[in-house]
């Protein structure tokens, strides 16, 4: 006798189809536009198949800025183009107090060379 799992919706793929709905984007042409077939984008959204990396990014591609940014911020829980100063805000006292640690022992060290954004700060020790 076959037994049957029921298969839960991963956050990505419910958040994928909360998306659709959210920006009122088409399944079907966003996956003609983006060249994944509209079943594949189906048992994505259903939690049937997990998409491969390159077809997320092909259909993420194909939707408006703000819904990817929508998607990208629900899944890695920062806005994209967000500013420093609204993530520090937005962090837990732990973490702000982390960030005022790292900031004055960089400041202790006596390493005032100033850091271009290509750049990356040093490490604490």
């Amino acid at each position: 006798m076959q037994s049957f799992v029921k298969q839960e919706i991963e956050v990505h793929q419910k958040l994928f189809g909360e998306m659709l709905v959210r920006f009122g984007i088409n399944a079907k042409e966003l996956a003609e536009t983006a060249g994944v077939s509209e079943m594949m984008v189906s048992r994505f959204r259903n939690g049937k198949v997990d998409l491969g990396s390159a077809k997320l990014l092909a259909l993420l591609a194909h939707v408006p800025d703000e819904a990817s940014e929508w998607y990208l911020s629900q899944i890695i829980g920062v806005k994209p183009k967000a500013s420093l100063r609204s993530q520090f805000l937005a962090a837990s006292s732990r973490e702000k107090a982390e960030v005022l640690n790292l900031v004055a022992d960089w400041i202790e060290s006596g390493d005032s060379r100033v850091f271009t954004e290509s750049e990356q700060v040093p490490e604490a020790v």
